[in-house]
């Protein structure tokens, strides 16, 4: 009986599903409209519409089931999470709205009208709590619970369904914040609590608020979704026990665990496209690579240099902070779906507003009145409104025209076409600026990488974007719309457990450190039995994170996995003065590091996707029909070219400018750009100046 693996990637527009046979490796996909809503029926959906699609695809062969969503993400950049409220230690209210020091950066340098960004929970929604923990985890005041118990009531009339709490040094010592939670159960039954001893035990108030304060505005919106999917798989009779969502960190995590980690699933669709790229890099060859993802609602960038992405601890959400271990990925408001409007300074404007999947652009004929990017690439050529997903969408231009005309070309004087190119100039500078600053935080040159263009909209705009900033080649996968859904079946199951505990290395004993190492694993057996893996298979990796006294930040250093005795100190502060030259040009070799965390990461491995060799197709194919196309750099349209991906093979040559379609997006070769398609399906296109 034949195994399948089946991904499920949920996008603020579409969903995206792709089925693996485990032993043969065929690839199977579809795509069907996400439902923000409910999300958890466009699963059910895209499940069942691969189902139907390919009926050697049955309910019970189903093996394996993993997922990555924008839930969180979208309700972080939408503004559409929980109502949520905040306690914090008496004296520190002001905390949340300091935030980090927050200065205009970058492009908002020049903006005047940038405001430092607002936190999650406003002032009328944060009360002070008396009772104070130590730095070391010791009582200094005991906690006053009637002061708790009239904050929560607050809340609770406020309307409040989320309640975030975050104490100092609860990381040292949970027991106030403990019980506080179990006071607002008792005052607020139906509230959602977000503590974080509990979200991140870690050091640096701040960053710890950031993020609880994030856990609790996502959360119920999460928890809602995860909650449903379990019911709308049962509908289509999925069996498996092995249901997965997507970390940001770019390992999966058990459905049953990620509805206590909310936090943790805030990039879970973008994360998987990250861990397909650096698959895709390997399997080419491409050591430099960044992915493009552009989605209805975002796009997401991540620079992978040398086949590795960079881990963060400390990303941006929407300019929410957060703590939570995370691939580096910067997330910007601009997709298929982004609203242009005319901003207060009369100038021409691209979201981060969204017009989702409901009702989605006005193209869609579903009620959309604003204009968006989608309706400007309808009334530019890019994409055809008769094979939109296959001809399975209708499309209306004659209503991306009106929309575009009445809300952006009349106010600002322009014809529909350069109203459209305007739309298309604005949002493409908004995804330069993102990669351009992704690779100067990095230090490293665009002009030896090249771009993964994916998701529904990368392959449309990639060419473009890349020829403006000088990255030489784009890359197109077989599947770039349902490429972030294929990431999900490329990755393990991954965890991290940490623990502050702040002492010199020379000085801190190891029998502690064994003790603190020993409880970490002991959790992560735990956690993988009630994920379906057998503890002893899965591989766990101890780590600190040491900095040099009075440093603010520290690096991460691996050690061995046995009991660790004093001698191997010497080891791990060699090791620890090596990466800190390699990442900063310098080293205090004479300093003794401190310990300020001490890690567990565990993996257990699942069986991977690869794609399957493509055959030999022919070097000059024939285009299926042709149609006129707006290029910026070209007076009036063109009769372009228009060619079928599926027609295409190993070794075919396409010259632009050219159009190629599939089921899951459109690529635009721009005039002068040649295309040519490699053994592995991905179409190379070669830039030029």
């Amino acid at each position: 009986m034949p195994g399948w693996r089946v991904g499920i990637d949920i996008g603020g527009t579409f969903t995206d599903v792709v089925g693996m046979e485990i032993e043969t490796g065929k690839i199977l996909v579809t795509k069907v409209p996400s439902i923000p809503a409910d999300p958890s029926r466009a699963v059910a959906s895209g499940l069942q519409n691969l189902m139907e699609n390919y009926p050697e695809i049955k309910p019970e062969d189903i093996d394996f089931f993993a997922h990555g969503t924008t839930v969180a993400t979208n309700a972080a950049i939408e503004g559409k999470g929980a109502k949520a409220g905040l306690l914090i230690t008496k004296g520190f209210r002001a905390i949340y709205d300091m935030r980090g020091g927050n200065r205009p950066m970058g492009p908002d340098l020049i903006d005047t009208h940038w405001n430092k960004p607002t936190g999650l929970a406003p002032q009328k929604m944060t009360h002070e709590v008396g009772g104070r923990i130590g730095f070391d985890g010791a009582e200094l005041e005991p906690l006053d619970e009637e002061s708790v118990r009239v904050a929560v009531r607050k809340l609770r009339d406020e309307g409040c369904n989320s309640i975030a709490v975050c104490f100092l040094f609860s990381f040292a010592n949970q027991s106030h914040e403990k019980r506080t939670g179990e006071i607002i159960r008792e005052e607020h039954p139906g509230a959602r609590v977000s503590l974080s001893s509990v979200v991140l035990p870690l050091i640096r108030e701040y960053l710890r608020l950031s993020t609880t304060m994030l856990d609790a505005y996502v959360g119920p919106v999460v928890a809602t979704y995860l909650k449903n999917i379990a019911g709308r798989l049962r509908d289509v009779q999925l069996k498996t026990k092995k249901l997965f969502i997507m970390q940001s960190n770019g390992g999966l995590m058990q459905i049953d665990i990620a509805t206590e980690y909310p936090n943790q699933t805030l990039l879970s669709g973008p994360a998987a496209g990250v861990v397909f790229g650096v698959g895709l890099g390997k399997l080419i060859g491409e050591p430099d690579i960044v992915t493009f993802d552009v989605g209805g609602t975002s796009t997401d960038i991540s620079v992978l240099h040398k086949h590795a992405y960079e881990e963060t601890r400390h990303g941006k959400i929407h300019d929410q902070d957060i703590g939570t271990p995370m691939i580096q990925i910067r997330a910007l408001g601009a997709g298929g779906g982004t609203i242009a409007h005319i901003g207060p300074d009369g100038l021409l404007k691209g979201g981060p507003q969204s017009a989702g999947a409901d009702p989605g652009p006005a193209c869609y004929g579903h009620g959309g009145k604003n204009a968006t990017v989608t309706d400007a690439n309808i009334v530019l050529g890019y994409l055809n409104p008769n094979n939109f997903i296959g001809g399975r969408f209708k499309i209306e231009p004659k209503l991306a025209a009106e929309v575009i005309t009445e809300r952006i070309a009349k106010p600002l004087g322009l014809t529909l076409q350069q109203a459209a190119l305007g739309i298309i100039r604005v949002v493409c500078t908004n995804m330069e600026v993102g990669l351009r600053l992704s690779f100067v935080e990095r230090g490293l040159d665009p002009r030896v990488f090249a771009l993964l263009a994916f998701g529904g909209g990368g392959p449309v705009l990639g060419t473009r974007v890349a020829k403006d900033i000088g990255i030489p080649r784009v890359i197109v996968p077989p599947y770039p719309g349902i490429s972030c859904a294929m990431g999900l079946l490329q990755t393990d199951v991954k965890h991290y457990y940490l623990q502050t505990r702040m002492a010199s290395l020379g000085k801190v004993s190891t029998d502690e450190l064994n003790k603190i190492f020993a409880q970490l694993e002991e959790r992560a057996r735990r956690e993988a039995v009630q994920e379906g893996f057998d503890p002893k298979a899965i591989k766990l990796q101890r780590q600190f994170d040491l900095r040099y006294p009075f440093q603010g930040y520290e690096l991460t250093v691996d050690c061995q996995n046995e009991d660790l005795r004093d001698s191997d100190k010497a080891k791990i502060r060699t090791d620890f003065d090596t990466l800190h030259k390699e990442v900063y040009g310098t080293a205090a070799t004479g300093e003794i590091p401190d310990v300020v965390n001490i890690r567990v990461m565990s993996i257990a491995e699942v069986a991977k996707l690869d794609l399957p060799e493509l055959p030999r197709g022919d070097k000059n194919p024939k285009p299926v029909s042709r149609r006129p196309v707006l290029f910026e750099d070209r007076d009036g349209y063109i009769d372009t070219p228009i060619y079928d991906r599926t027609q295409l093979g190993f070794g075919s040559v396409i010259m632009g400018p050219a159009v190629i379609e599939q089921l899951d997006s459109t690529t635009v070769v721009l005039p002068g750009q040649k295309a040519e398609v490699e053994r592995y399906g991905n179409i190379i296109i070669e830039i030029g100046k």
